[in-house]
């Protein structure tokens, strides 16, 4: 039951970071891949249907934290505190620019909230990577980590990394999602990320040893860094076939790796917060439900928003 929980949380993390961290690629990406306001405008309306949705997921997992592992929510929020606080207000800067874009048509106030959704989409990320960093390097029990370890080298790598994993995974999105006139805008975002992804994903399988990181369970994890490394090779080799669908799919699984990885190789450190069996029960009870309506809803909207963006589209913000 423990396993089974802790691999709810992966799934909501997981998706989280397929789906969310696809918007937050795009709109860190927004003013180099488009050029103009109309542009710009264009790329809100792509993220435009998938945004609420894909944030439904961190809250979820933030649900399923604070309940089923208490003790850990309590560990990661006190040792933490500066980076998920860093997360929350990043998190909260993308929405508010996303939102208040277009209320005026002044080219200033339009650039100033496009500015805030480029630093905050790629603050999210980072703060997010920042925190898997520290977690692979193991969550304390009581007190906070030093600031040697909380902003240190390797912490910052893993922050790196799930910002050009996630730029990529944007672009791509970008890609999919733009008239095919205008897909090739996210043609360069995507090669520069996918070289910088690849250059950060081997500088992690390098420094982990380094640094003398010690993992619960080093093959897997080491196995899901290669898979992202194929991953994103081949999502750069597809993109360039024009094949933006499966090179979606291979984005999405470097997206993925990074929380995976972290989680299997602290598992056993994770699992010291769960709650007590009897919580777990009344939460099954409530959770179990819910799981297979949230996927389902998911998948409804992405064939529902499955063409591209175009005059008939629907405006969101």
């Amino acid at each position: 039951m423990d396993v089974l929980w802790l691999g709810l949380l992966g799934l909501l993390l997981t998706g989280w970071s397929v789906l969310d961290g696809a918007n937050l690629g795009l709109g860190a990406s927004l003013r180099r891949i488009g050029r103009s306001g109309p542009e710009r405008r264009l790329l809100l309306t792509a993220i435009g249907p998938f945004l609420l949705g894909g944030e439904v997921w961190l809250v979820a997992a933030f649900g399923i934290m604070i309940g089923a592992f208490p003790g850990l929510e309590k560990d990661l929020l006190f040792a933490y505190y500066p980076v998920i606080v860093g997360l929350v207000v990043s998190w909260i800067l993308r929405d508010i620019g996303i939102w208040f874009r277009s209320r005026r048509c002044s080219r200033a106030w339009q650039r100033g909230w496009e500015t805030i959704v480029v630093l905050a989409s790629t603050a999210m990320p980072f703060a997010w990577g920042l925190l898997l960093g520290n977690v692979v390097q193991g969550v304390p029990t009581n007190g906070r980590p030093g600031v040697e370890t909380l902003i240190g080298p390797y912490s910052l790598l893993w922050g790196a990394v799930v910002v050009a994993v996630f730029t990529l995974h944007g672009a791509v999105f970008a890609a999919l999602r733009l008239p095919p006139e205008r897909r090739t805008r996210a043609a360069g975002t995507v090669h520069r990320a996918g070289a910088a992804a690849l250059a950060l994903l081997a500088v992690v399988g390098v420094a982990t040893p380094a640094f003398s990181v010690d993992l619960a369970r080093p093959l897997p994890a080491a196995v899901l860094g290669v898979v992202a490394v194929a991953a994103v090779v081949a999502s750069t080799r597809l993109f360039a076939g024009e094949r933006d669908r499966w090179a979606y799919v291979c984005t999405a699984v470097a997206a993925a790796a990074p929380v995976l990885a972290a989680g299997l190789a602290t598992s056993p450190r994770l699992l010291d917060g769960i709650a007590a069996s009897g919580t777990l029960d009344l939460l099954t009870v409530v959770v179990a439900p819910l799981v297979p309506v949230l996927i389902a809803v998911q998948a409804w909207m992405w064939w529902t928003f499955r063409h591209r963006v175009g005059v008939g589209s629907a405006v969101f913000f």
